[in-house]
């Protein structure tokens, strides 16, 4: 048997049959972008309490119930990071948590950025925008540095659909 536990306007905990915790997100969908340009990869810094940590994270965040995904993804964009973008070309869906919560990205590529302007953050939300070399995230990730997890199956995306053909190994 399922029992909310807790419950917001974002979201509700659940326990099932007393056993385990769900995290039921009330908007669960999320897109996330990379934006790769003069072979760098844009990225922004936000302090995450779960981790008690600053993270290096895709720019992105929540799908709104009353807009699709590519303005979602946009908004988000520009909030963040004050980047403008032409064509978005979507790479596919994943559950990055499917234990815990019904959270799902949608992910996009972009490398046709037209401007930058500036970011305009949420109320209370402490985040900067930074432009990476993709080797340098790379060697990150490889290293276990703070980057979040979809900041590589971002990547892996965007290598799987040839839109990333740079050899980052190294």
């Amino acid at each position: 048997m399922n029992r909310i536990v807790y419950d917001t306007e974002y979201y509700a905990v659940e326990e099932h049959d007393g056993k385990e915790i769900a995290v039921i997100d009330h908007m669960p969908e999320s897109a996330a972008v990379v934006v790769i340009h003069e072979g760098c990869l844009l990225m922004v810094r936000q302090h995450r309490e779960a981790v008690s940590a600053s993270t290096w994270e895709l720019p992105g965040g929540t799908i709104r119930h009353d807009e699709d995904k590519v303005t979602a993804v946009q908004r988000e964009l520009a909030e963040e990071t004050g980047v403008l973008c032409n064509e978005l070309t979507y790479m596919g869906e994943a559950y990055p948590a499917a234990s815990l919560t019904n959270r799902k990205v949608h992910f996009y590529y972009t490398d046709d950025i037209k401007r930058a302007a500036e970011p305009e953050p949420d109320d209370g939300e402490d985040v900067a925008a930074i432009w990476v070399p993709l080797r340098e995230a790379c060697h990150t990730i490889k290293e276990g540095g703070q980057v979040d997890q979809m900041v590589g199956h971002g990547l892996f995306l965007s290598m799987l659909h040839g839109l990333l053909l740079t050899d980052t190994s190294r």
